[in-house]
């Protein structure tokens, strides 16, 4: 009767596929700010000194020719986040202070400037807000991995936002990302010419790390990814591939079929991937209350790792759940 039990919980498999959410700001911009001004402070560490170095295959090398890519990636980067800021309806006027205005100053420590800094900007642009790059670095890797090369590139900034009317900084922000090439495309086909170089790496990689800074001060469609609970029963088989083709109220009907089943594998199974369809149809709450069903037929020494599956899910929809909270409530301050 044992082994009977292990073979009917061994045989439950799963099937990852990924989707988009909507996630909220991490820090919300207040209602009232309705004309930003993006600004580089041009800070830099003084013991950033490897911005003439890059590494080719995990040798440090010095550039043969020296080139400042500063100037350049701050503007992309400016640019990109400027591009998704006046994208939304949430703001009248989106301004850009050019990246020459302020000369490098390279310091000891990162700390705000003093008041009149940011009220002077403030006055000359009429901005409810300022968003500042107060520090940009960044470094080029190169390298081969099994005869293939490989490129990254690594940035590392920090970000402030000064609310004009309440004259402080409301937000601060370090933001380090790593951004990869491989040279594979879509179809997994390889081309050295997908490798870029220093230069086209960091400008490249820049504009997509402003972007991703905006997902700190706004909301942003996300990737996430669910699993699929199934087993090799024809008919749950089916249903996790109609899931997959996202033909959820399809899959569903048999899911539903099997809710009440006198097998406790199946019936897991089937309340489960119940509650995984009622996320995708947004019905959160409903979602919750089926893996509270689930955690409990699967409760019990021959489906711990089943229900862990289960509690791990639903733990994801909890924090789901205040997260379109937090995302209603952003909507109402707009």
């Amino acid at each position: 009767m044992f082994v009977l039990l292990l073979s009917m919980s061994s045989c439950v498999s799963y099937e990852k596929f990924s989707m988009e959410v909507f996630k909220p700001a991490e820090f919300s911009l207040p209602s009232d700010i309705r004309e930003i001004a993006v600004v580089s402070r041009n800070l830099k560490y003084k013991n950033d000194t490897l911005q003439n170095y890059q590494v080719k295959n995990h040798r440090l090398v010095k550039d043969k020719t020296r080139f400042n890519t500063d100037s350049l990636a701050i503007k992309a980067c400016m640019d990109s986040l400027s591009a998704r800021l006046s994208s939304e309806n949430q703001f009248d006027k989106v301004s850009i202070i050019p990246v020459y205005s302020f000369p490098q100053m390279r310091v000891n420590e990162i700390r705000p400037d003093r008041s009149e800094y940011y009220q002077n900007i403030s006055e000359k642009t009429g901005a409810d807000a300022l968003i500042l790059l107060d520090m940009f670095s960044c470094f080029y890797s190169q390298s081969e991995t099994n005869s293939t090369p490989v490129a990254n590139v690594v940035i590392s900034n920090i970000w402030s936002v000064y609310n004009v009317r309440k004259q402080k900084i409301t937000d601060r922000f370090t933001q380090v990302d790593t951004l990869y090439w491989d040279g594979i495309d879509e179809n997994e086909h390889f081309s050295k010419l997908r490798i870029p170089a220093k230069k086209d790496a960091i400008f490249l990689a820049a504009g997509i790390i402003g972007k991703n800074y905006s997902k700190h001060i706004l909301p942003a469609w996300t990737k996430a990814s669910r699993n699929i609970m199934t087993c090799d029963k024809p008919e749950l088989k089916q249903a996790s591939e109609l899931a997959q083709k996202n033909k959820w109220e399809e899959a569903s009907a048999i899911w539903q079929n099997y809710s009440d089943s006198k097998s406790k594998r199946n019936k897991v199974i089937s309340v489960y991937n119940l509650a995984l369809a009622s996320e995708m149809n947004g019905d959160i709450d409903k979602a919750i209350e089926l893996t509270a069903q689930a955690a409990t037929i699967s409760s019990g020494a021959f489906m711990s790792s089943e229900n862990e599956v289960v509690r791990n899910y639903s733990a994801v929809l909890y924090r789901r759940k205040i997260e379109i909270s937090k995302l209603n409530a952003q909507n109402d301050l707009q």
